[in-house]
């Protein structure tokens, strides 16, 4: 697994072109699903209204996981009696998501009242990631040898960082919030940048922030973990 390639400078974030490398294969553990999902006209079973209705469904989906937002963040609700809860409440840190710590045990992890399962297409030997029971949101626990190394926010999910930045949000966003802690360099695959944050705070710099873009310019997902696992580009590939 490679770690970040040569970084370009803070300046060209924003500046350096878009569009200049061919489409590879999708990197992000999640993405295939994804690509799948967003390309009926591939299926047997495409018709003219699929979209329609597939958006018929989804639209109740997605406001039914603003709703369970909404009462987590909602003033004397008591989110650690239900773990599910903490997760959607808290933003995605260095360090983790909530009740989900970099480095902790997956015992640690069910002892936070959280059930890991595991995503069988996106592992690979001792390389693993999870979802987690019960949540909606599309988040992947990665763990090699029993350890928590990283936690990726996938395309779909409103969770969002300390800062604010989300899927959706723009490469000037991320240099208004970070400055001059981000290198970035160009990603052949989406066409856009793989953009990291290195914090400086003591104890905290073995942590990093790595934000995806595409060839707009806009985060397409992120994650949070240990160096050098939070770099790796194609998960557990």
């Amino acid at each position: 697994m490679a770690a970040i390639a040569t970084t370009t400078t803070l300046m060209g974030l924003v500046a350096l072109g878009y569009g200049q490398q061919p489409r590879g294969v999708a990197q992000a553990t999640h993405g295939q699903a994804a690509a799948a999902s967003t390309a009926p006209n591939q299926s047997a079973y495409y018709a003219p209204k699929a979209d329609t209705l597939l958006n018929g469904v989804l639209a109740p989906i997605s406001s039914l996981r603003v709703m369970k937002r909404a009462i987590a963040l909602a003033p004397g609700v008591d989110i650690d009696t239900v773990p599910t809860l903490a997760l959607l409440a808290e933003p995605l840190k260095t360090t983790g998501l909530g009740p989900i710590r970099v480095g902790m045990t997956l015992g640690k992890l069910r002892a936070k009242g959280l059930t890991p399962v595991m995503i069988d297409e996106a592992s690979s030997g001792e390389c693993r990631y999870y979802r987690i029971q019960d949540h909606s949101e599309p988040i992947g626990v990665m763990v090699i040898n029993d350890k928590v190394l990283r936690v990726d926010v996938w395309p779909g999910s409103f969770t969002t960082t300390r800062s604010g930045i989300r899927i959706g949000s723009t490469e000037r966003d991320l240099v208004r919030v970070y400055g001059q802690q981000l290198e970035a360099t160009a990603n052949p695959v989406t066409l856009g940048k793989t953009v990291v944050f290195t914090p400086k705070d003591p104890g905290e710099d073995v942590f990093r922030l790595v934000f995806e873009t595409d060839d707009q310019g806009r985060v397409t997902q992120f994650r949070s973990g240990q160096f050098p696992a939070a770099t790796w580009a194609e998960g557990c590939g």
